[in-house]
């Protein structure tokens, strides 16, 4: 099923005239990094049939290299446990996005995704200012939305605050009502503190020696890639990897995800900067 699902994602990058790097190594926590040209949105993908089997590994390395290149990871798959994906919605694992492949062909295709379902409930965030324009231009009052809704008052009071988010009931009768643009378009983006904590015992497993030599530097250790380290400063990138191991798919990885690459020897306490290439 794998190969299959591989092969919908190169299928579907293609259509979109994307720069795909496929990975051959199912061992890695990535499989394929795909380049949308024009809009330059990069995606980075691990494929996995029941895509609640992604361990927090690889789901940290996904994180970390999305954090450094500017690009959304994604898990793309069949089902989450028992469940099929369903189409249009975006399911958290472990703090990143994973969806089906029509999803992701949506996704491609700069369609929006509104509906997130995370702990087992599917919802959508709210634009609270829309919300209240388009009531107060219907002429309906706070109690009246609700009453079309079968909420309270108060719950139509917070979608319109942005301060509570809509249950999948309640987003789907609010886009028959304004439309689908009444709701939130879902940034598939992590958030960094949902894994604060990986993130972070990442930073603190690099060795000194190689802080020592990236001093202005965030340095992330990498735990399934091709490279061996991610850095990143206010300005710039880079994919980090000692001399002896550069190889030209590391040069790949670094190009499509459009950072350079820190080459270190350790030993010599020198470093060489390649700068990123289109």
């Amino acid at each position: 099923m794998s190969s299959e699902l591989i092969t919908h994602v190169l299928n579907t990058a293609a259509s979109k005239r994307a720069k795909v790097l496929l990975v051959s190594d199912s061992s890695l926590s990535y499989d394929a990094i795909i380049r949308i040209p024009n809009r330059e949105d990069k995606f980075i993908i691990k494929v996995k049939e029941n895509v609640e089997d992604v361990d927090r590994e690889s789901i940290t390395d996904l994180a970390v290299l999305a954090r450094v290149s500017n690009s959304t990871p994604l898990i793309i798959g069949v089902r989450y446990g028992d469940e099929d994906l369903l189409d249009g919605v975006a399911y958290k694992v472990h703090g990143v996005f994973a969806v089906g492949i029509t999803t992701f062909r949506k996704i491609l295709n700069d369609e929006d995704v509104v509906f997130v379902k995370d702990k087992g409930m599917i919802k959508a965030s709210v634009k609270g200012k829309l919300l209240r324009r388009l009531r107060e231009e219907r002429g309906m009052s706070l109690g009246d939305l609700a009453k079309a809704l079968g909420v309270t008052r108060k719950t139509v009071y917070e979608y319109e605050r942005g301060s509570f988010e809509a249950s999948e009931r309640t987003a789907q009768a609010l886009m028959e009502l304004f439309g689908k643009e009444v709701l939130e378009r879902v940034d598939l983006r992590p958030r960094d503190e949902e894994l604060m904590d990986e993130i972070r015992a990442r930073e603190r497993s690099v060795d000194e020696g190689i802080r020592a030599l990236l001093p202005s530097f965030k340095l992330y250790l990498l735990m399934r890639a091709h490279a061996r380290m991610a850095a990143q400063s206010s300005k710039e990138s880079y994919l980090v990897e000692d001399r002896h191991r550069i190889s030209n798919v590391v040069i790949n990885v670094a190009k499509v995800l459009g950072v350079g690459i820190a080459v270190i020897e350790p030993n010599k306490r020198e470093v060489e900067f390649l700068e990123p290439t289109r």
